[in-house]
């Protein structure tokens, strides 16, 4: 069997998602106090010449959305204490870094690091992390560094892990007016994952299957796929 030039080279090219750091603790809910948000670091960094470097330290910046005077860093067994730069009572950003007689020679380890803090009153709103991860060679020195800034949307080659955040809720019903605008549907799905069943009217929308297929079946409801400001709903949690 022939595999042409291009086929190949999708075979053997390495995957940029996988690599990404994500946010493993999952949606954040709005105005709640003492959440735990972990970042999950999945890969280290790849050196010009090929080589794959573990990761030496992570720098968390505090980002618009947060309530950056609760911001609490928790020690890991990634770096130990970790770092924390404040203007005033804000938090500004956290470093957790190793020591460099710990450095593995390849990328072998999976890390998390934990923050508890606030979130502020911004449902249905992404909030973009820049964090800048620095890695080493095994026995390197600093000259040997290689730093990956995550930033920018998720088409970039480095792109920002987004905290979703959702309303804070209870088991039940709620009615909420929309204060920001959900256009597709891949963003109902990340807003309302742990929902029930949303309604609009006579539209309904659920990231369950076979709610899903109910709602397709039931004569004069319609499939709900995006939201406007300023739409009421009632939600199912």
């Amino acid at each position: 069997m022939k595999v042409s030039r291009l086929a190949l080279l999708a075979i053997l090219a390495p995957s940029i998602a996988s690599a990404h750091i994500t946010i493993g603790s999952g949606p954040a809910l709005a105005n709640k106090s003492g959440q735990k948000i972990s970042f999950a670091i999945n890969h280290g960094c790849t050196a010009a010449g090929g080589a794959k470097l573990d990761t030496l330290s992570i720098k968390v910046d505090i980002p618009t959305g947060i309530d950056a005077t609760t911001v609490r860093a928790l020690p890991s067994d990634f770096g130990g204490t970790p770092a924390v730069a404040k203007t005033g009572t804000a938090v500004t950003s956290v470093t957790w870094s190793r020591n460099p007689a710990e450095l593995q020679n390849d990328d072998v380890a999976y890390y998390e690091l934990t923050l508890r803090l606030k979130v502020n009153d911004v449902p249905f709103t992404k909030i973009p992390w820049v964090i800048t991860q620095v890695c080493r060679p095994q026995g390197g020195t600093p000259a040997d560094d290689v730093t990956v800034v995550w930033t920018g949307p998720s088409t970039n080659a480095e792109p920002s892990p987004n905290l979703i955040v959702v309303p804070a809720h209870a088991l039940g019903w709620h009615k909420i007016t929309m204060t920001t605008a959900i256009t597709t549907a891949t963003d109902m799905g990340l807003f309302f994952g742990d929902a029930q069943i949303v309604w609009k009217g006579t539209s309904a929308f659920s990231a369950n299957s076979f709610t899903t297929a109910l709602i397709a079946m039931t004569t004069g409801v319609t499939p709900l796929a995006t939201l406007a400001a300023g739409d009421e709903i009632w939600v199912k949690y």
